[in-house]
């Protein structure tokens, strides 16, 4: 499972919206066959690992990162090649939240005479899909945000000159959390004084081109010049005035700029929350 576990880490900054995967086939107590899941639409991992064992694959142990899926999507459900296959016995570190499968796998297996186990290394195994994991349980994403200060609790100099006070291995780093991310925001303040690009150039990946995540601003009065380099495919723009002047422009830069507009706002606030609604705005 440990060796599993590494090859699902290659496709920690490629397999989005999927999750990471790999698997394991071993008989008579060698390995037969591995593979990991690379890109979404390509073949998962236990398809790999079952191509490479060919007949081996027979009677073997399958020790795969997530309980294989169950369901048609854009590739066939892995739990039906895993039973055509012949294989006796399956370990799965962690069941699959998906909702899609959930146990379903793990009961069909059982269902056709293949031995169970789950939860070996689960730990490890959800950390590599946390945000899966909270996009599938909780509807929401997992956030994390990286904060570049000083001793004394500064993050820039006080002549506003400084683009950086990090160095380069830190900076390389926070590209390879970017990189593993779905999207990046950051606020109209940043795009102003830094003009930075939110785009990942310092991580290597053993899948080429690299995904790049979603940029994300949040301008709530549409100031974002037009010379921004975040600007282009792939960024969107969250405002509070969707008829400012700017709107049109920043779309026809290739920005998607999202309109949310408080509702209800006095109720909203006594409950704890706030309602919103959100329209598009484009070229």
């Amino acid at each position: 499972m440990t060796r599993a576990l590494e090859l699902a880490a290659r496709g920690l900054y490629t397999t989005t919206p999927n999750p990471r995967v790999g698997c394991v086939l071993v008989r008579d107590g060698a390995v037969v066959g591995e593979g990991w899941h690379e890109r979404a639409g390509e073949p998962h991992a236990e398809a790999h690992a079952l191509r490479a064992a060919g007949d081996r694959a027979q009677g073997a142990t399958a020790y795969v990162t997530l309980e294989p899926c169950a369901h048609q999507g854009r590739t066939p459900p892995c739990v039906d090649a895993l039973v055509e296959a012949k294989v006796a016995r399956v370990v799965a570190a962690m069941q699959d939240p998906n909702p899609l499968v959930a146990g379903k796998s793990l009961e069909r297996l059982r269902a056709a005479r293949v031995e169970v186990a789950c939860g070996l290394l689960e730990n490890e195994a959800r950390e590599l899909n946390i945000g899966f994991v909270s996009r599938m349980t909780r509807g929401r994403p997992w956030v994390r945000m990286k904060i570049a200060a000083s001793l004394d609790g500064r993050t820039a100099l006080l002549n506003g000159r400084s683009q950086w006070i990090t160095g380069a291995e830190a900076r390389r780093d926070g590209h390879a959390w970017r990189a593993r991310a779905c999207a990046v925001l950051t606020g109209i303040g940043t795009v102003m004084d830094d003009n930075p690009q939110l785009t990942v150039r310092e991580v290597e990946t053993l899948v080429q081109p690299i995904r790049q995540p979603i940029r994300v601003v949040v301008d709530s009065r549409l100031e974002t010049p037009l010379s921004a380099k975040v600007l282009g495919p792939g960024t969107l723009i969250a405002a509070a005035a969707g008829n400012a002047p700017g709107a049109k422009m920043l779309a026809d830069e290739g920005a998607e700029v999202v309109v949310i507009s408080p509702r209800s706002w006095a109720s909203s606030r006594g409950a704890g929350s706030t309602k919103c609604t959100w329209r598009r705005v484009t070229s």
